[in-house]
């Protein structure tokens, strides 16, 4: 989800909420012990999931107050595209949204690669340099492979059919620990894979531009972060 106002962010929690635990509320309390109703239960959780992705560009749009297709910001992000594609990296032409809106925040959102869009906020182009603009936006576009899509919206899926509650006690807890570790892991390899690849995209000062857009994202170099360490990405972006 992307940033938006008060009101819109309000109404889509409470939509997606609804969508997600609301059938629980609707049936009798007898069904929900039933083993037919809890796989009929998951095959929706898991239909809502991939509904999710698949709408996900028509719900940034509907999120986003406003959006900006020219000025200074506009011409940035377009000159930062057309230098893009070194190394005979290909990278997947996807629409690029500029959001008005002053935090930053950046997104690749769709299931299909033919489908997504790419989601950024005026708030991060404008703290981003030309270098950390170029390796940021090679970075969105190689989340709209067609592996990237599935190792997105997988681990997703697979937590919402295997833990469609709350874990009850400790080994529930012990398996969701590992299945979360598990996604770390992958997730960190993907990553790293990313980094490389939008490096080779951007040709030199793919260093440069890593240094820029973390700093730009505020994430705190050497602090705790989902994404893989430093040294591990500086590695993989310097090819070394």
């Amino acid at each position: 989800m992307i940033p938006s106002t008060p009101k819109r962010t309000w109404v889509f929690l409470l939509v997606s909420s609804l969508a997600f635990w609301g059938p629980d509320y609707l049936v009798p309390a007898t069904w929900q012990h039933s083993a037919s109703y809890l796989l009929i239960s998951n095959l929706y959780q898991g239909a809502l999931v991939v509904a999710w992705f698949w709408f996900g560009p028509a719900i940034c749009k509907v999120m986003v107050v406003k959006e900006m297709d020219s000025g200074p910001l506009r011409q940035a992000v377009d000159r930062a595209l057309q230098n893009l594609g070194h190394g005979g990296v290909r990278l997947a032409s996807l629409p690029v949204v500029l959001a008005d809106y002053p935090e930053p925040f950046v997104l690749t959102a769709g299931l299909l690669p033919r489908q997504c869009e790419v989601y950024l906020s005026s708030g991060l182009v404008g703290h981003l340099g030309p270098y950390g603009l170029r390796f940021l936006l090679a970075r969105t576009l190689v989340h709209g492979t067609w592996v990237q899509r599935l190792v997105a919206m997988l681990p997703v899926l697979a937590l919402t059919v295997l833990f469609p509650g709350v874990p009850s006690g400790l080994s529930d807890w012990l398996v969701a620990a590992g299945f979360l570790l598990a996604w770390l892991v992958v997730h960190w390899i993907f990553e790293l894979q990313v980094d490389r690849k939008a490096a080779r995209a951007m040709g030199p000062d793919a260093t440069r531009g890593l240094l820029e857009m973390l700093a730009a994202q505020g994430r705190p170099i050497g602090g705790f972060s989902l994404h893989p360490p430093l040294r591990w990405r500086l590695k993989q972006v310097s090819g070394k």
